[in-house]
């Protein structure tokens, strides 16, 4: 027995090695216009075949026609990045954000990763945020403390930022005809566009403005090994710590427990070192208190927990005014964005309506064409009872299957429910989920929304279940929704956010928008005294 798992164990990782060899030979060299167009036929196939409104923003025509142009100006053989970019503006035509595609990158073998660590791209530790055509540090997450928030990024390895915002921007889209989501999302992803479209590199030549010096810097990429302390190291150490005492002991752990609860609570991001929620109160000049829950994405976390606590807070604080702070928030869990409506309406409601698909088993596409042979074979041995529950959970409509969600029912609003008044924070990087959540919001007028248009459309969403596909030759990879979204309400015209009852544009230096809400608040309390 033993000498099987070491023959598979062998086998296994000669096969990973081979394959990890294959894959970078193949982004690396030049194809051939045929091989090109041979993947832009099996990209387009694959979207009709499972794509569930690939034409709600472009006519079959119009796609066609870009398709067959692209084929048309692709003659001379060409890389597997320069395909990407090629590639990206027609994808991007489809005008729905959750429909897209991503760059091949040369794997590290198992022998680099041991020798060096694991590589991560130079940009990692840095988040951005733009003003105008402009590119600013908004955090440093790293340990180089050069580079403070504020300062401005100028050129990249002799480019100018400008120009490749303006660049980055033919690459991704937000749903429908909405103008605020791709800035925002490109300059929020600044280094992950810039690490997809060039070399690789260790080291990159920037030119950065801190106040009024311009100086060049070297942003330099990290492995994940660390050098390994020597015996006389180690015994230093042993010798120096003094042993805690009993008590120390067992107060250390309860605080271990207490925050492991928490960061489980509101979804701790251990590299960032934030929460995906937080909750205070925040007081304003002179109205009475003020709730403020800021929430960054609907994924990771003990979420039923956190928001039954923060509304008996609310409620214990007779609290009169809440802020909910959806800026930035890419979306997550439906089942998240549901339970939270559940505290905001004073009625019963249906959250999501049927979802539809192109076939009655496309939601186990992702699963039978997936990288992992463990998922391919779950998905082989567990077919015949998912396909029997799928039985009773899809059917048409329309003459379309549809995926019938348990949040497609009437569902009951908590009963502690806010009563009072509701102030929303969006703009352009609000998307999916977040806009999910603010068109029941806004449908209903329970909410005030303040800032700028949300990236998600407010007649609904593709999303649901996601697979992700490789093209064959220049192994572009490319995701498709596999589910229409849409709420109970929809908006004419179609193709636009929920747009802000009181407009604030971004405000780099100062939050004018939350400043906003607070004044307001301060003026309907002087009013009512």
């Amino acid at each position: 027995m033993i000498k099987k798992v070491i023959i598979c164990s062998v086998l296994t990782l000669l096969i990973s090695c081979s394959s990890i060899k294959k894959h970078n030979q193949q982004i690396e060299k030049l194809h051939n216009a045929d091989e090109i167009h041979e993947d832009i036929d099996y990209a387009y196939h694959k979207l009709q075949r499972l794509h569930p409104d690939l034409y709600w923003y472009i006519s079959k025509d119009s796609l066609d026609k870009k398709i067959n142009a692209l084929k048309a100006i692709i003659q001379k053989p060409i890389s597997s990045i320069e395909f990407y970019k090629q590639l990206s503006p027609v994808i991007a035509s489809i005008r729905q954000g959750h429909t897209a595609i991503y760059p091949p990158y040369k794997k590290q073998t198992k022998k680099e990763k041991r020798e060096k660590g694991k590589r991560s791209f130079s940009f990692k530790p840095l988040s951005f945020q733009r003003s105008g055509d402009r590119l600013f540090i908004k955090k440093n997450y790293g340990k180089d403390s050069t580079l403070i928030a504020g300062t401005e990024l100028l050129t990249i390895e002799g480019e100018k930022v400008s120009d490749l915002l303006n660049y980055f921007k033919e690459l991704p889209t937000g749903d429908g005809y909405n103008t605020t989501f791709v800035p925002e999302y490109v300059s929020r992803g600044f280094g992950y566009f810039y690490t997809k479209t060039h070399p690789r590199k260790d080291s990159l030549s920037i030119t950065v403005k801190t106040r009024d010096k311009i100086y060049t810097h070297y942003l330099c990429a990290s492995y994940s090994k660390q050098k390994k302390k020597s015996k006389k190291e180690k015994d230093t150490v042993r010798i120096t710590k003094e042993k805690p005492n009993k008590l120390e002991i067992k107060n250390r752990k309860q605080q271990e427990k207490i925050t492991r609860k928490e960061h489980k609570k509101r979804g701790f991001n251990a590299y960032k070192k934030e929460y995906n929620r937080n909750f205070r109160f925040i007081r304003s000049d002179s109205a009475s208190t003020v709730a403020y829950m800021h929430i960054r994405s609907f994924t990771k976390g003990n979420f039923k927990k956190f928001y039954k606590e923060s509304f008996s807070k609310i409620d214990a604080a007779n609290c009169e005014n809440l802020i909910i702070d959806l800026r930035d928030n890419l979306g997550g869990r439906i089942s998240e964005i549901d339970e939270l409506y559940s505290y905001l309406t004073d009625k019963e409601y249906v959250f999501i309506e049927n979802a539809k698909m192109t076939k009655r088993l496309s939601f186990l596409y992702p699963f039978f064409h997936s990288d992992s042979w463990l998922e391919k074979t779950v998905a082989t041995l567990f077919s015949p009872i998912v396909m029997t529950y799928q039985m009773f959970k899809v059917k048409k409509e329309n003459g379309a299957p549809h995926y019938k969600f348990k949040y497609s029912k009437l569902r009951k609003n908590k009963e502690n429910f806010y009563k009072g008044k509701i102030y929303v924070l969006i703009n352009g990087m609000s998307f999916s989920a977040s806009s999910i959540l603010s068109t029941h919001l806004k449908a209903n007028k329970r909410a005030i929304f303040v800032g700028e248009e949300t990236g998600g459309a407010y007649n609904g969403t593709i999303a649901g279940i996601f697979t992700k596909l490789e093209l064959p030759n220049s192994k572009v990879k490319m995701r498709v929704g596999l589910m229409k979204i849409n709420t109970p309400y929809t908006k004419q015209p179609d193709g636009y956010g929920i747009m802000p009852d009181v407009y604030v544009k971004n405000n780099t230096e100062k939050d004018t928008a939350l400043e906003w809400i607070l004044q307001d608040v301060n003026k309907l309390h002087n009013k009512n005294l």
